[in-house]
């Protein structure tokens, strides 16, 4: 034994401590990181489930007889503007399109039908597909799509 050492060997209670406190701040910032990426996945959940229901919609659209490609009733949904390309989502989900409810959340698809775009015997179909998340944020996917009146 050294001078000054007493033969108790071991980690006194403020060490004991420090480490705790150490160990406790790791382990918090990992709760956070798995939080971080639970709602990571839920939101790409949204994303994928979007982007079917618009696919489906599009695929509706080709088998439909070629003067049937219309865009939809309601033309609020895109405001007082003809030409505006994105929805309005106050006009969600009462008055636009169609509902399709998947894991119980809801997504309200939306389209619109631009006839002899970018010529002449072709029509543009867009399709959006709208949620809000758990906090009221509105999110969407789009996908557009080019039918002819050949085939």
């Amino acid at each position: 034994m050294g001078p000054g050492r007493s033969s108790n060997a071991g980690f006194t209670l403020i060490e004991v401590l420090a480490a705790l406190s150490i160990l406790a701040v790791g382990l918090l910032g990992l709760a956070l990181l798995q939080i971080t990426a639970i709602k990571g996945n839920a939101n790409a959940a949204s994303n994928t489930i979007a982007t079917e229901v618009a696919q489906d919609k599009l695929e509706s659209f080709r088998q439909k007889p070629w003067d049937n490609i219309i865009s939809q009733a309601d033309p609020t949904a895109f405001g007082a503007s003809t030409t505006t390309m994105d929805p309005v989502y106050s006009a969600l989900p009462v008055s636009a399109g169609d509902n399709v409810t998947v894991r119980g959340k809801v997504f309200q698809r939306i389209w619109r039908v631009n006839n002899n775009s970018p010529s002449a015997g072709m029509k543009a179909i867009t399709v959006w597909a709208c949620w809000q998340d758990d906090r009221g944020f509105w999110h969407n996917v789009m996908l557009v799509t080019l039918r002819t009146s050949v085939g």
